[in-house]
């Protein structure tokens, strides 16, 4: 173990500096920069104790890393790249000016390639360690701030456990993980991410793989993944142009949808809005309305009791249950097979074509069926009302 100081410095000066080293990492120190006030009372009777501060410095490592650990303790951390390095460091304290020795140790670690930036005596004192760190593009990284706000750009790997700050993260070339505790999260550009928020909004776009999201609340706005799996926790959810599969459970958020795959969504009561579906749609909107635009699979709806508005549809088969709600259908294409249920609201259904073997029961409201009707036809109609008005007509 060897202490680094700055021989530029008074003895008493230096003695505030102590980065413990192992292993045979070289390390240049290129300078100190800035400054924090020292902020004392003039023996207050209560109030907040004293906090000090003391000067950032910032060093090189000129030994490999292929990894990165870092460790703030509710400050900043701030990560950045440059193609081939080398890495740098700033670091900067805060402490409580409590008389017990003054600013705690801050230690880096150089083992196999692994940087490890920390001061472990920070874990049980009310002291903090802001770090600013400069790494060669693609290295893996493992971030914890206890509350400080994170940035990582142009990584590999990256793990960020913010403890409450809030994450942004841009060009990540391996998958992201994150757990913001309340934080927001911002990601553009990855590999793949899984992100939990903890009830803080969350805004991912251009990833490039599985995008997993939990946001217990928060607001979540997606776009330009191929799959998405998104659990807002009650918060509203924007998704738009999921390539493949994308899968939402809002508990009672709105969700609104445009551009997507193979798409199943639970709104928990929320209204939900979804736009050219290419592939099958489930809704399961338990009283939230629906209005659904340009879907080429199956379409498999329940309101609860909602209304549902469907247009330009070439799903080859639907299934509809109202629960009380009034159901519009507007095909663009002749469909295979069409089952509604209103269980008391209106139905009111479009279609080109025909004949469809059709078979209605309004339970005695009005009926207007103006297509052509044979119970050979290979298509079908079944439509009920439970008594709401009911009418069938050419697209």
């Amino acid at each position: 173990m060897q202490s680094l100081t700055s021989s530029d410095r008074p003895q008493a000066a230096r003695g505030r500096w102590i980065w413990a080293l192992s292993g045979t990492l070289t390390i240049a120190t290129i300078g100190a920069f800035g400054s924090f006030a020292l902020v004392r009372a003039e023996n207050p009777p209560l109030g907040p104790e004293p906090i000090s501060a003391v000067p950032t410095r910032t060093i090189t490592v000129t030994q490999p890393v292929t990894a990165l650990n870092v460790q703030s303790y509710g400050a900043p951390i701030k990560v950045t790249t440059v193609p081939r390095g080398p890495v740098r460091v700033a670091e900067s304290i805060q402490y409580t000016a409590d008389g017990s020795g003054g600013p705690p140790a801050v230690t880096d670690n150089d083992s196999r390639g692994l940087l490890t930036l920390a001061a472990p005596a920070c874990a049980n004192s009310d002291c903090s360690v802001g770090f600013t760190v400069t790494v060669p593009s693609g290295i893996m990284v493992t971030a914890a701030a206890d509350g400080g706000a994170v940035t990582v750009v142009g990584t590999g790997d990256a793990n960020i456990d913010s403890g409450g700050g809030p994450v942004y993260a841009a060009a990540i070339a391996g998958p992201l993980t994150v757990n913001a505790e309340g934080g927001g999260v911002t990601v553009n550009n990855a590999a793949g991410a899984d992100l939990d928020s903890g009830g803080g909004p969350v805004t991912a776009t251009g990833i490039n793989g599985k995008l997993t999201v939990q946001a217990e609340g928060g607001e979540v706005t997606v776009s330009h993944a191929p799959t998405a799996i998104i659990d807002s926790g009650g918060g509203p959810v924007y998704a738009a142009s999921i390539g493949g599969q994308l899968t939402v459970s809002a508990e009672g958020g709105g969700v609104t949808v445009f551009g997507a795959g193979a798409t199943k969504i639970d709104s928990g009561g929320g209204p939900v809005t979804a736009t050219t579906i290419s592939g099958p749609l489930g809704v399961t909107a338990e009283g939230g309305g629906v209005q659904v635009d340009s879907v080429t699979g199956a379409l498999n709806v329940d309101t609860g009791g909602g209304p549902l508005s469907a247009t330009s549809l070439t799903s080859p088969s639907v299934t509809v249950d109202g629960e009380g709600g009034g159901v519009t259908l507007g095909f663009a294409a002749a469909p295979t097979s069409v089952q509604v249920a209103t269980g008391g609201g209106g139905a009111s259904l479009s279609v080109p074509g025909g004949p469809y073997a059709v078979t209605v029961d309004s339970g005695g409201s009005p009926e207007s069926v103006l297509i052509g009707n044979d119970p050979s036809a290979t298509r079908s109609i079944n439509v009920s009302t439970d008594g709401g008005n009911l009418e069938i007509g050419p697209a």
